[in-house]
């Protein structure tokens, strides 16, 4: 055999492990035993061009730092670990830290990356007052990675809706580093939408 050939032969088996490696990580973090329900929140309109899948933000997607523990000094695109807690039917922020660490009994953590940063005031321009207080001052942004959902087609704007109705909720799979990964969908606590498992 020459040596192109075997080259050729140990890049198609490279190529080969490494999707398998990729199915294996997507199919154990779905099988976790780590699963939290967040609450969506509603969302501006779609853009008409991105396709049919619904469009997902949750409550913990905008975190004020007064109402939580943990830490307040943030940049952008910083990651964030957001401990969770259960509250009836679905699970709330309690705290968000810089670094992973072990959240308090029966509490989970998520991990997130920083997307904005709101101060507490805002400068007025006016040389007398330096700033004034804002309602979304104190906040922080965060993409979790689960923020679409693909969903069968013409079935996305109706989603869409519910999600703005408050009655859509996520199951979310969650690593051992705070990894998440959509499981299923819920309508009225109902499943309606389930990740396969390959």
């Amino acid at each position: 055999m020459s040596r192109f050939a075997l080259a050729v032969l140990a890049l198609l088996v490279g190529q080969s492990l490494f999707l398998a490696a990729m199915v294996w990580d997507r199919v154990s973090l779905l099988r976790s035993e780590n699963v939290v329900t967040l609450r969506t929140a509603p969302v501006d309109p779609r853009d008409i061009f991105r396709g049919d899948y619904v469009i997902l933000t949750y409550d913990i997607s905008r975190i004020r730092f007064a109402d939580v523990d943990g830490d307040d000094d943030f940049g952008y695109d910083d990651d964030i670990f957001v401990e969770l807690a259960p509250n009836g039917e679905t699970w709330n922020a309690v705290a968000i830290w810089r670094e992973n660490r072990e959240p308090q009994e029966g509490h989970l953590i998520i991990r997130g990356q920083v997307n904005s940063i709101v101060g507490e005031t805002r400068p007025t321009g006016i040389p007398e007052r330096d700033s004034i207080p804002c309602p979304n001052c104190g906040t922080v942004g965060i993409d979790y990675g689960i923020e679409s959902y693909f969903v069968p087609e013409g079935e996305g704007r109706e989603l869409e809706n519910i999600r703005n109705d408050g009655k859509l909720t996520v199951d979310v799979a969650l690593g051992k580093d705070g990894t998440p990964a959509v499981k299923q969908l819920r309508i009225d606590g109902e499943p309606v939408y389930e990740e396969p498992l390959f």
